[in-house]
């Protein structure tokens, strides 16, 4: 089994907002994710995944 991020570890987001870029139709999620910084701590990429949840689920 592997472990999370551990503390203080930063995940980086710029594959992840290459495919909003390319595959989101235009939209909050969309503008939303792209607005991030490329990189970003584990704890703040935790948080925005439940915004992105809500999001998505908006968009069904």
């Amino acid at each position: 089994m592997q472990a999370g991020p551990a503390v203080g570890q930063s995940i980086n987001l710029a594959e992840f907002k290459r495919f909003a870029l390319q595959k989101l139709p235009d939209g909050p999620l969309r503008e939303d994710i792209l607005s991030q910084p490329d990189e970003i701590s584990a704890d703040e990429y935790l948080a925005d995944c439940r915004v992105w949840l809500r999001l998505a689920r908006l968009h069904r």
